[in-house]
């Protein structure tokens, strides 16, 4: 009875900790660009202190040295940080390999009490509609891209919370259940005429995907051969389509293909080319934060433009392998769960939306998007 209470009690610490981690995060980031501006760079560094009490309130320390992952979780943290001492590169990119390791580890286990996963369904998807009322393009600080991004999470929160309170209407044989499924419809209407009007082609892709596996019948789900072929699409996914940039690259000038008025080859393959490079002559270690990249109108600055490719090209090979088992291992656990619900399917879909937008952005790695990840997978493993 008092190890079932123990439990229970810190299930509700790791819940309070992820609710009050995406709502300073985003409230942080979404709101103002200058709020923006000056909370951005210390992201990492307050999901790593929110994630390291999420861990210690998820997993006792007598589970986690029986647990062979978690010595693939710290050894690959460690060479990060070893790695980016070899090449002598900024520091503050461990922060983001730690975190994504940690959010991969801990998400396998993490489950949320109802009442958090309304709360955070509801307010993380309010900000699809706050972005679309008070629209923030480049005439408030923000980049197009990352309106997209903001938008694509809060609609596939949105989505879910109308999924979740219908469901619940359903049990509780209260009326309004039937207005809320026939929303769901208009929204994706709504979704798409937003996402549009941002041009962000990497959300689109989100869009697309997250309505593509949601007419997905719940018994596909529960097979194992199309589950884990999905899984391993959304994830080496990543690589897959970096490579292909690359290799129409060479091509541009021989075919024009445009979506929302901009050629789909318009510069990533460019970059990924120059990185690709570049971490192919150093690929154990990776190419650290500090590489500047060498396309002229980049201004040499850094950016990868893809979440898991960001993993490997700045962490190297092994750090890269101990992410994707541990997230791939992860999201495989969710296939029973994504099969036995609605809302369950949705969240399921919702992360792999997430993954597949950030084939163009580093998006998913980053907060408070990160911590959205979290809540997504918690709450399908909850429901």
């Amino acid at each position: 009875m008092e190890n079932n209470r123990t439990e229970e009690k810190r299930r509700i610490t790791a819940a309070i900790a992820l609710a009050i981690a995406c709502v300073i995060e985003s409230f942080a980031m979404w709101n103002l660009y200058s709020w923006y501006s000056f909370s951005a760079p210390l992201g990492t560094l307050f999901s790593f202190a929110f994630l390291i009490v999420i861990f210690f309130a998820t997993v006792t320390l007598k589970e986690a040295v029986r647990d062979p992952f978690f010595y693939i979780m710290a050894a690959a943290a460690v060479i990060a940080g070893l790695n980016l001492l070899i090449i002598d590169s900024g520091k503050g990119a461990w922060l983001t390999a730690a975190d994504v390791l940690l959010v991969a580890y801990i998400s396998e286990r993490m489950k949320l009490p109802r009442i958090c996963i309304g709360f955070l369904l509801s307010y993380i998807g309010f900000y699809f509609f706050y972005w679309t009322y008070d629209v923030k393009g480049y005439f408030k600080g923000y980049n197009t891209n990352y309106g997209g991004l903001v938008l694509i999470t809060g609609f596939v929160f949105a989505i879910t919370a109308m999924l979740f309170f219908a469901e619940k209407l359903k049990e509780t044989e209260k009326g309004g259940a039937r207005f809320l499924y026939i929303s769901i419809l208009f929204m994706f209407a709504w979704g798409y005429n937003i996402i549009a009007w941002y041009r962000a082609r990497c959300a689109l892709l989100g869009l697309v995907v997250f309505a593509a596996l949601m007419l997905v019948p719940l018994k596909v789900w529960k097979n194992k051969v199309f589950y884990t072929a999905l899984t391993a699409v959304m994830t080496f996914g990543a690589i897959a389509v970096s490579l292909l940039y690359v290799w129409l690259g060479r091509f541009s000038d021989r075919f024009s293909i445009r979506i929302f008025y901009k050629d789909i080859i318009s510069g990533r393959d460019a970059i990924w080319a120059d990185l690709w490079n570049a971490f192919l002559k150093m690929p154990l270690t990776g190419i650290g934060s500090s590489y500047e990249i060498n396309v002229d109108w980049m201004g040499g600055m850094f950016e990868v433009h893809n979440g898991l490719l960001d993993i490997l090209i700045v962490h190297g090979v092994f750090v890269f392998a101990a992410t994707l088992v541990l997230l791939i291992r992860s999201l495989l656990k969710l296939r029973e769960k994504a099969g036995e619900s609605i809302v369950a399917k949705s969240a399921t879909a919702a992360v792999f939306a997430l993954l597949a937008a950030s084939f163009m952005e580093n998006f998913f790695i980053v907060p408070p998007f990160l911590m959205c990840t979290l809540a997504l997978i918690a709450i399908a493993r909850s429901v």
